[in-house]
C-alpha cells in the first residue's frame, strides 16, 4: 500500500511539477522512498506480531507506551540513517546528520507512534471480530449439543411409554400385541433414520404422529378406538413448512400420560391448521377428577419442548397451556421465518 502511494505521488508530481517545485523526482528518490516504506512496514508488523500480543493484549499499557516511544525513536534514527545511506550509495553524497533538524526528528517520532497506534488499532479490531466469530461458533456448538441432548431424551421417553402399552396388551394376551410391535418398529425406524435431520416435511411428522396414535388406540376397545382419539388436519399439509423432527410428539404424549381415555365421546382431540405463514397445533384432553392435573410447564416432555422451541424458533412461536377442572389443553403456534 505504501509503495502504491509512492507511485501515485511520483506520477502526480511528474505530471504536475508545480505541486512541489523544489522536489526532484528521480531514481534516488524512488529508491529512498522504497527503503523508508519498508522500514515503516517493518515497524507496523513488528508491533502487530510481537509488541501488541505481549503488552496491550495482556493489559500492560505502561509497558507498551514505553516500548512504543523507544521503538519510534529507533525508527526515526533508522529512517534518517537509511536515507543518508541511499544518497551515499546512489548519488555519492550524503547530507549528513547535521542536515536533519530536531523538528524533523520529532516529526518522524510522531509518525512512528501513529504507525504503531494504527497497527494496534487494526489488530484490536481484527482480534475483536475473531473473538466474536469464535464466540458465535462456541455458542452454536453449545446449542447443537443441547438440542442433541434434548432430542435423545425424547426417544427413551417415547419408547418407555410405548413399551408400557405393549406390556399391557401382552399381559391381557391380546391378539393385537404383534400389530403393536410392528407399529413400534415403524416408529423406531423414523426415530433412527429421519429424526437426525434438522427439519422434516410437516407431512412426514404428521405421519409419525398418526402411527403413534394407532399404537395408543390399541389400548382401547376396537369399536371406540377411532372415535375416542380424533385428529383433524386442515390446510395445505404438503406446503413448504418444515418443522424440527419430534417437535409435536411431546404434546400428544402428554395428553395420553395425563388424559382420561375412558372419557366419551372424545378422550383426546388433536387439531392442526396450517397456512402459508402460521401453524396452529392444539391438543385437548379430559382428565380424571381423581388424577393430578399436569402443572405448567409440564413434565419432562413439555419442559424439553419449551427449551427446544426457545432454541429453534426464538420469537417465532407461542405455547399456551390451559388447565381447567377435568380438562387440559395445549396450543402451539409457530410462525414461518418470512413473517
Amino acid at each position: 500500500m505504501l509503495l502504491a502511494i509512492d507511485g501515485l505521488l511520483y506520477y502526480t508530481i511528474r505530471l504536475n511539477p508545480k505541486i512541489e517545485p523544489g522536489l526532484r523526482i528521480d531514481t534516488v528518490w524512488c529508491v529512498r522512498n522504497g527503503v523508508l516504506d519498508a522500514i515503516t512496514a517493518a515497524l507496523f508488523y513488528w508491533n502487530w506480531v510481537a509488541l501488541f500480543p505481549r503488552t496491550l493484549s495482556r493489559n500492560r499499557v505502561g509497558t507498551y507506551l514505553v516500548a512504543a516511544v523507544g521503538a519510534s525513536a529507533a525508527f526515526s534514527l533508522l529512517r534518517i540513517s537509511a536515507s543518508n545511506l541511499v544518497y551515499w550509495v546512489f548519488a555519492s553524497k550524503s547530507p549528513g546528520l547535521g542536515a536533519y533538524t530536531w523538528p524533523l526528528f520529532v516529526g518522524l517520532l510522531v509518525g512512528g507512534l501513529v504507525t504503531m497506534l494504527a497497527s494496534s488499532g487494526i489488530r484490536m479490531a481484527v482480534d475483536y471480530l475473531k473473538g466474536q466469530r469464535n464466540r458465535s461458533e462456541r455458542e452454536r456448538q453449545h446449542l447443537l449439543t443441547e438440542l442433541g441432548m434434548l432430542k435423545t431424551q425424547i426417544n427413551p421417553h417415547f419408547l418407555f411409554n410405548t413399551l408400557n402399552n405393549i406390556y399391557s396388551l401382552t399381559s391381557r394376551k391380546s391378539d393385537r400385541a404383534p400389530e403393536a410391535v410392528l407399529q413400534l418398529a415403524e416408529s423406531m425406524r423414523y426415530l433412527l433414520y429421519e429424526s437426525s435431520a434438522d427439519t422434516v416435511p410437516l407431512g412426514q411428522e404428521l405421519a409419525h404422529l398418526r402411527s403413534f396414535l394407532d399404537l395408543q388406540r390399541l389400548r382401547l376397545p376396537t369399536a371406540e378406538a377411532q372415535t375416542a382419539i380424533v385428529m383433524d388436519a386442515h390446510g395445505p399439509i404438503d406446503a413448504a413448512f418444515p418443522v424440527a423432527p419430534l417437535l409435536l410428539l411431546p404434546l400428544v404424549e402428554n395428553a395420553f400420560k395425563h388424559g382420561d381415555l375412558a372419557a366419551r365421546p372424545e378422550a383426546i382431540r388433536i387439531e392442526l391448521e396450517i397456512s402459508e405463514t402460521e401453524l396452529h397445533f392444539s391438543v385437548h384432553n379430559y382428565v380424571a377428577q381423581a388424577a393430578d392435573l399436569p402443572h405448567q410447564p409440564g413434565g419432562l416432555g413439555l419442559h424439553n419442548l419449551r427449551r427446544r422451541l426457545e432454541l429453534l424458533y426464538p420469537n417465532r412461536h407461542e405455547l399456551h397451556v390451559r388447565t381447567l377442572p377435568g380438562e387440559y389443553a395445549v396450543e402451539l403456534v409457530m410462525f414461518s421465518s418470512e413473517q
